[in-house]
């Protein structure tokens, strides 16, 4: 396998809040991308398989799970990105005894075409369709 994973930086104090406000009517419990990477696959065989390791795995416990690829996703809401996001928490014995088994954290996968749109450029264009869209 030649995945590659993208460590992100901790959602911004300022977007988080901002998405509390227009998306999650200020509902913390709903905000569960502050802490997210991504693992960039060669091909869809590899991403369904890293799929279904992490749903089987007993130490992982799947909060959410949003389907980019279907084909029923309307890509233009995302500038024709798509992932498959997994919102998850981890159950093992040493997230326990550090407190983290709380911890809600995001893990995109996604194929290596579509990473190509998380350069600087996509990303502007797809603030700007989230602020158009108001969320």
């Amino acid at each position: 396998l030649t995945e590659l994973v993208h460590f992100a930086a901790i959602k911004r104090h300022r977007r988080s809040m901002e998405k509390l406000i227009r998306s999650y009517n200020n509902n913390l419990g709903q905000l569960l991308d502050i802490s997210r990477n991504a693992i960039v696959f060669e091909n869809m065989t590899h991403l369904t398989n890293c799929l279904g390791i992490i749903v089987t795995d007993d130490n992982v416990r799947v909060e959410r799970l949003k389907n980019r690829m279907s084909p029923s996703y309307n890509s233009d809401e995302t500038g024709g990105y798509r992932d498959v996001c997994i919102n998850l928490k981890m159950q093992t014995p040493a997230a326990v005894a550090l407190g983290a088994e709380l911890h809600i954290c995001e893990v995109q996968l996604l194929l290596k075409d579509f990473a190509q749109f998380r350069t600087a450029e996509g990303h502007r264009r797809y603030v700007q369709a989230r602020n158009t869209r108001g969320v």
